[in-house]
């Protein structure tokens, strides 16, 4: 009788999981089903995932988007009539299905203009009108020109950034545009209409990244000026206006990538005025950039019926790079959070006599910490301004492996990018950890970026349903400001948060993080720890305890219920019963009351013991 009394126990202990609520979790415009899979997509704030981003494409991926996407032949058309018809109609269909297919059909899209330009917008997360960051290139082409390089190439990246960032939930809105009529009979005629129709519905800018005939280098250049990033010129006042976002995209391609990158003011971009960007820069659009070639003079087949995917003059690494250091650019942008300065982690190893050069870009006079460990001997640390100049040097015989050391605590005040220079002056490779973190003010509107956010102070301030989650935490985490328990799984969000779990995760409720037999709601219904199978540590499993009658939130190891001189500990250890007393005879039945925590398998336990005396 006592053994079926415990089996009845342990089978109600299985019997109770939480019950999942049917409401929905609504936050503004978005409408989340409470009991549906949790998305697998991952919302980003204060995380820097740039190096992440640079790494997910390749320059096959490049090249393979410009053979299909130019084949079949020239793009062009002299009006808008012509839109509708041939090669252009069959490319614009292809782009809305690609940007429909890349994003999981998150990327909401829509013609405008009288050219049907393609204007792809992948919505943030954020409440209210923030301002958007831009990615763009034409989809025509010249006359008689497949187009491969013009734009071919420009539209290459717009397709693989739009597939590289969908997968992820961004603060801002992203648009993904491929404009059309750029040759025309009376010329660029169709990116004026996407400006004026973002000036109509008061769009602000972030930044722009127009993408222009790309692959072919200045074969006497150096590497390092492979890709040009043209910005408007405007001198350190206006320095967030558009040379901020070209030295951020060098500093990108120095850091993480082939440092490609060089940043040129728009009277020494020779296309400046010629492609698709220019009407956004005329409209007063800030942050507006245009990626070109540096070989536009060596390119004879730019425009012509040789621009063709197989060209052998054509580097689709540096299509690869563009694509890369845009989209690292636009997830360090978006990495910033709330009360916290910017910060760059950079890890690398030098051998022998050799230098690391790290790039960030200062936009506003600020204080920069440096610290650094390292694995082996000596090194040496420089930090030049932006004309090269040097500022501060730092020289080091040796360093702890495991405690980071200050190597720069500087005053800077000169907008610009500046450099860090690492040298191994040992004798063997050495491994370094180098951290950077300074204050930023990218709108140039004389707040620093840790005092603001994209997003109203009060959210930070206020919290609607009294969980410990402010609103604005809520709205990161993508649970309901409104329900404490946003996926309906019986644990609250501020207890999902610390556990570990995932607020917006239904399914995390029925399972067993410690592997103890409890699930994790069962464990906070009792005030359990869903991390430890033992949750007073007394070496006595929690599910052993309630379904012996222990309380397993109080250590009684050394307590002696049935006084038969055995300790519930050495009963557990033995598998025998901590109530039943080896001492009395074999008839006697134990008839205690357990000491039971948990409140849902106290009732039930209480039930079934009143049925059993009725029946008795």
């Amino acid at each position: 009788m006592k053994r079926l009394w415990v089996f009845v126990v342990l089978a109600l202990i299985m019997m109770v999981q939480p019950e999942y609520s049917t409401s929905t979790l609504t936050m503004e415009n978005n409408t989340i089903p409470a009991d549906v899979p949790p998305s697998s997509i991952r919302r980003i704030y204060g995380e820097n995932i740039a190096l992440e981003i640079y790494h997910d494409v390749s320059s096959s991926n490049i090249r393979d988007i410009v053979e299909k996407f130019t084949e079949n032949n020239s793009r062009w058309i002299n009006d808008y009539t012509m839109a509708n018809q041939g090669a252009n109609y069959e490319s614009r269909l292809y782009l809305i299905q690609q940007l429909d297919l890349l994003s999981n059909g998150r990327i909401e899209v829509e013609l405008v203009g009288d050219h049907y330009n393609i204007v792809g917008r992948l919505p943030g997360y954020l409440p209210e009108d923030n301002p958007v960051i831009v990615v763009s290139a034409h989809y025509d082409s010249a006359q008689n020109s497949p187009g491969a390089n013009a734009d071919g190439s420009g539209i290459a990246t717009v397709l693989s950034l739009a597939r590289m960032l969908s997968q992820y939930e961004w603060p801002l809105d992203i648009y993904f545009i491929a404009f059309n009529g750029l040759f025309t009979y009376d010329f660029m005629s169709g990116s004026p209409e996407v400006a004026n129709m973002f000036q109509l519905e008061e769009i602000e800018i972030l930044t722009m990244y127009n993408v222009d005939t790309l692959l072919v280098q200045d074969p006497d250049g150096p590497s390092s000026e492979r890709i040009q990033m043209g910005y408007f010129q405007g001198g350190q006042l206006s320095y967030h206006l558009g040379q901020y976002w070209a030295e951020l995209t060098r500093m990108m391609s120095n850091n993480y990538g082939s440092n490609y990158i060089i940043p040129l003011p728009s009277n020494l971009l020779g296309i400046w005025a010629a492609s698709d960007h220019y009407p956004f820069a005329q409209g007063g659009f800030s942050g507006v950039l245009c990626a070109y070639e540096s070989g536009s003079a060596y390119d004879g087949s730019s425009s012509t019926s040789n621009d063709r995917w197989f060209n052998s003059d054509y580097n689709y690494n540096i299509g690869r790079e563009a694509t890369g250091v845009i989209g690292a650019s636009i997830a360090f942008t978006m990495s910033r959070r709330y009360g916290a300065p910017t910060q760059l982690n950079h890890s690398f190893s030098n051998g022998p006599g050799q230098f690391e050069m790290l790039l960030f870009a200062i936009t506003t006079p600020t204080i920069i910490n440096m610290t650094s460990r390292w694995f082996g001997g000596s090194s040496t640390f420089y930090l030049v301004d932006p004309d090269m100049n040097l500022i501060d040097v730092q020289e080091f015989d040796d360093a702890s492996p495991w405690e980071s050391i200050e190597i720069f605590s500087q005053q800077l005040t000169i907008k610009g990018t500046y450099r860090v220079f690492v040298e191994n002056t040992d004798y063997r490779s050495v491994g370094y950890e180098l951290s950077i973190t300074y204050d930023t003010d990218i709108d140039g509107n004389g707040i620093i970026d840790q005092d603001e956010y994209w997003l109203d102070p009060s959210y930070f301030e206020s919290d609607q349903d009294n969980d410990g989650v402010s609103d604005a935490d809520e709205i990161f985490l993508g649970t309901d400001m409104n329900n404490e328990d946003s996926d309906g799984d019986t644990m609250p969000d501020r207890y999902e948060i610390d556990m570990g779990f995932d607020p917006t995760d239904p399914s995390d409720g029925s399972q067993d993080a410690d592997l103890d037999g409890l699930s994790n709601a069962q464990e906070y219904s009792g005030g359990l720890n869903p991390l430890s199978s033992d949750s007073d540590g007394d070496l006595m499993d929690d599910l052993w305890e309630l379904t012996n009658g222990l309380n397993p939130l109080v250590d009684d190891a050394d307590l002696d219920p049935d006084e038969d001189e055995v300790s519930n500990l050495e009963e557990y250890l033995a598998g025998t019963d901590p109530h039943y007393s080896d001492l009395e005879p074999q008839s006697m039945i134990w008839l205690a009351s357990p000491l039971v925590v948990i409140a849902p398998i106290v009732g039930l336990l209480y039930i079934r013991r009143k049925n059993n005396q009725m029946i008795s």
